[in-house]
């Protein structure tokens, strides 16, 4: 019988024909994802989530928003996607070729073009849909800080430390609801109108800003306190009342609410607050709202105001201090605060940090971040 003896070179062909069908397939799947993911798309895979797409193409997580709002045809829920889908990015993205793994989305994203002077004519070229997402990416990567805000300013309230305020009274909403059953008349919403008795000797003018509040209780020996509802503008003045428009709403604006002349709010402007040691000590006069223990955003008083040099912006920590005796307990750090608004000898805070929410009254505080002067 003669044997058949196949040599190395007849073993490669036979490999060569064995794999071609098995390249072919992987070729085929590959075009396959390619022309699915095609150019500026992502394909979601396995443990994938908006937020580290977001990071592998921008180099900051928390633009994923505008993939979301881009591919809302796909994405139904943003905090779910899953293997397989198909993010459009085209418009969002635009990689130069050699582009390093340190690269971040200022130096992916170009310029935006300068805004022609005046209304503009009709050789100016309009900016494109990827121009105007870029301004979008931009607007959230570089957002400016602000220490306080206008509306944290007017909303936290205060103590009036036994001043007398010339106190106007809310009449209520000058129109009439349109469902008398459901509605309440004397209840009035943003951009809506009410009326206002203003205090004997008192007059308001048109363009007057005042602040609406509501007196909640008295805290001795500091006053009452004032919880602000809502800010109006006057708009008219008759002969026993004004009419006002409602500009900033914190709460319900409703008859026998109570109004006072607006105190100006100073901008402290984009400054950070730098750190001090061995700051201003004081002691933590309660809660602005009767809360057993407390919570971020929450309002609070201090025994510090402008007297003692406490600006906008201060940042303040509540802390239990230490034992004095050997072997007890250590100083605790519990909440921090930073100052919205400020009186002659108290000033309003809100809770940004909290470690331990119980801060009794009498708590002592101390000052840690001092705004420039």
């Amino acid at each position: 019988m003669r044997r058949t003896t196949i040599c190395r070179s007849s073993r490669v062909a036979l490999a060569v024909v064995v794999a071609l069908p098995l390249a072919a397939a992987t070729i085929a799947a590959q075009e396959v994802t390619t022309a699915a993911q095609g150019p500026g798309t992502h394909v979601v895979s396995r443990g994938e989530t908006l937020w580290s797409i977001s990071q592998q193409y921008f180099a900051d997580p928390l633009l994923w928003p505008e993939i979301y709002r881009r591919n809302t045809a796909v994405i139904e829920d943003p905090h779910w996607i899953y293997p397989g889908e198909v993010l459009e990015l085209s418009g969002l993205m635009a990689p130069p070729v050699g582009q390093g793994v340190g690269d971040t989305a200022q130096d992916v994203l170009e310029p935006p073009p300068p805004e022609p002077e005046g209304p503009g004519t009709i050789f100016d070229r309009p900016q494109t849909k990827r121009q105007q997402a870029q301004d979008v990416l931009r607007a959230y990567a570089n957002q400016v800080y602000r220490p306080v805000r206008r509306g944290e300013f007017y909303s936290a309230g205060f103590l009036t430390e036994q001043e007398r305020i010339p106190w106007a009274k809310v009449v209520g909403n000058t129109a009439k609801p349109s469902i008398q059953v459901l509605a309440d008349p004397t209840v009035a919403g943003r951009f809506e109108e009410i009326a206002i008795l203003p205090p004997a000797r008192v007059s308001y003018h048109v363009g007057d800003s005042l602040l609406v509040a509501e007196v909640d209780r008295k805290v001795d020996p500091w006053g009452d306190v004032v919880v602000p509802v809502g800010v109006v503008r006057v708009t008219a003045v008759q002969p026993q009342q004004v009419l006002a428009l409602v500009i900033m709403q914190f709460g319900r604006i409703k008859g026998g609410s109570l109004a006072m002349p607006l105190e100006p709010f100073k901008d402290p402007g984009p400054v950070r607050p730098t750190a001090v040691e061995q700051g201003l000590e004081g002691r933590l006069i309660g809660m602005r709202d009767e809360h057993v223990l407390a919570g971020s955003q929450q309002v609070v008083f201090i025994d510090k105001g402008r007297a003692d040099g406490v600006a906008l912006g201060d940042v303040f920590e509540v802390y239990r201090a230490a034992s004095e005796q050997v072997g007890g307990r250590s100083e605790e750090v519990r909440v921090q605060l930073i100052v919205v608004h400020t009186r002659e000898h108290t000033a309003s805070a809100l809770v940004i940090g909290v470690v331990n929410p119980s801060i009794p009254t009498g708590s002592p505080v101390r000052l840690i971040k001092k705004m420039p002067s």
